[in-house]
């Protein structure tokens, strides 16, 4: 009989995610990238050689190779990774971390939004530059927390864009006005500086462990993360050491109410009242989760969160608009009004048609082939937007 293969640690499933972004990688590619042998990778996978100095540094190799190679994309990923080894997230203060750190936080590091990709279909909107619409939305927010924060819960289809809101929410701090385009405010940037942000994905199932995700949290909060943390003493610490303005950003809620039963509501009532009472109106959550017509219901009860409500529906007009007009390379009219009517000003349609259009025109290709493309690509999330 052949022994059973040992499951990944919560270290190993992380790796394995970022790596699935680029179908090139692969861990013996990784373990060439940063000088080691593939079994040190196989033995981190599986909860091994992940303590001390060394571990460490190379988990920071790792993290750098990631980046490098386009399946890493911020801090908070970075962290994610290093929390999910049981170690600290990155510390700028230390000197063999600081450039690392830079790298994922500086504007002038990251990706410029010129060098960026026009149109986006595979990941969350990242820059925040190339983020279009929203703007009602976004005003709607950071009104809401002019003077203290408070919670929102915003609702919309699979593919409505809710990643990408909550990726322009935490990144606007590490902008500049001259990263962003002329029309975006500036005002938002100085209304976002003063918050601490912190992400979380539930559909990451290392988030599912309760412990897990307090300590995480604690990390990202910048504040004594020990293994084993209860909601308890999570909550006491909370209390004890939050002095700054911090949002709590849960990404799909529902997924975490499906499929993680260690996050019931005793362990939302705790957070609630740990916003409520325990920290002074410093800390507020914003909770996204997938709703339709046939399940359009939040269910604040289970949660126990009340929050000001965001419904994530198509663009404007003249944001669909807006987007279509960032081509590099300008539309004809004929497909630019064809676009906006098969989009039904849908985000994630806007960004397939427009991609194939703009592919189809840096090819020199004639014809409308491309719009036969774009429709059969389009028909793969039809049912996400049929059903709204």
């Amino acid at each position: 009989m052949m022994p059973r293969k040992s499951p990944d640690s919560p270290f190993g499933v992380t790796l394995s995610r970022y790596l699935l972004r680029n179908p090139h990688l692969t861990r013996d590619q990784l373990a060439a990238g940063i000088h080691q042998d593939p079994a040190v990778i196989t033995d981190m996978c599986k909860g091994r050689r992940l303590t001390g100095f060394q571990a460490r540094q190379r988990i920071l190799r790792i993290i750098a190779w990631l980046h490098e190679n386009k399946a890493l994309f911020s801090l908070e990923e970075a962290d994610t990774l290093l929390t999910a080894a049981d170690m600290a997230p990155l510390d700028p203060d230390r000197p063999e971390e600081a450039a690392l750190w830079r790298m994922l936080t500086d504007p002038d590091l990251l990706e410029p939004h010129n060098d960026a990709p026009a149109f986006t279909i595979s990941h969350p909107i990242a820059v925040p530059a190339r983020f279009y619409g929203r703007s009602r939305i976004l005003e709607r927010l950071f009104d809401l927390w002019r003077d203290r924060v408070q919670h929102a819960i915003i609702l919309g289809p699979r593919y409505s864009g809710k990643t990408s809101l909550l990726y322009f929410l935490q990144r606007l701090q590490a902008t500049t006005q001259i990263d962003l385009r002329p029309d975006q405010t500036n005002e938002w940037i100085s209304r976002a500086s003063r918050i601490r942000w912190v992400y979380v994905d539930f559909r990451n199932p290392n988030m599912g462990n309760a412990a897990y995700l307090l300590r995480y949290l604690l990390h990202r909060m910048g504040m004594p993360a020990p293994r084993g943390v209860m909601l308890d003493s999570f909550i006491a610490t909370v209390s004890a050491q939050l002095r700054s303005p911090t949002i709590i950003l849960f990404d799909e809620v529902g997924i975490a109410r499906e499929r993680y039963h260690e996050l019931g509501r005793p362990f939302w009532d705790g957070l609630s009242s740990l916003a409520q009472t325990g920290t002074y109106q410093r800390l507020g959550y914003v909770l996204t989760a997938e709703s339709t017509i046939e399940s359009p219901v939040f269910d604040v009860q289970f949660f126990g969160i009340n929050g000001h409500l965001v419904h994530l529906g198509p663009f404007e007009i003249h944001e669909a608009r807006q987007l279509i007009a960032s081509s590099p390379i300008p539309f004809p009219e004929e497909d630019f009004e064809w676009i906006l009517e098969t989009s039904n000003l849908w985000p994630l349609p806007l960004q397939i048609l427009c991609h194939e259009r703009l592919s189809a025109l840096q090819l020199g290709e004639k014809g409308t082939g491309w719009r036969e493309r774009a429709s059969h690509h389009l028909a793969l999330y039809r049912a996400c937007f049929t059903a709204v």
